[in-house]
């Protein structure tokens, strides 16, 4: 893959990455605040450990944004689909 290639799919990510996390602690704060059934409560831990794991991605992302080689960047880029794959 060609490091043009590379540097529009990680901006692409972390657009979604971004958009996600946003969507998902709006949905996480309406939660909070309702009175939801507790049978729901297991699939919002879930929820939460997705918005971590991925918060933490995005994190270790930009700080190390511009200062890795392809190879590690493609890993972290694999990553985040493993973390996508794992909470599906």
């Amino acid at each position: 893959m060609a490091k043009k290639d590379i540097n529009s799919v990680e901006e692409e990510t972390m657009k979604r990455v971004s958009k996600t996390l946003s969507t998902i602690n709006e949905f996480l704060n309406r939660w909070d605040e309702a009175s939801a059934p507790d049978d729901l409560i297991p699939q919002i831990v879930k929820i939460r450990k997705f918005r971590d794991a991925l918060s933490n991605w995005k994190d270790q992302a930009l700080k190390t944004k511009g200062k890795e080689p392809e190879d590690a960047r493609m890993r972290r880029l694999q990553e985040f689909v493993l973390i996508c794959q794992s909470y599906s």
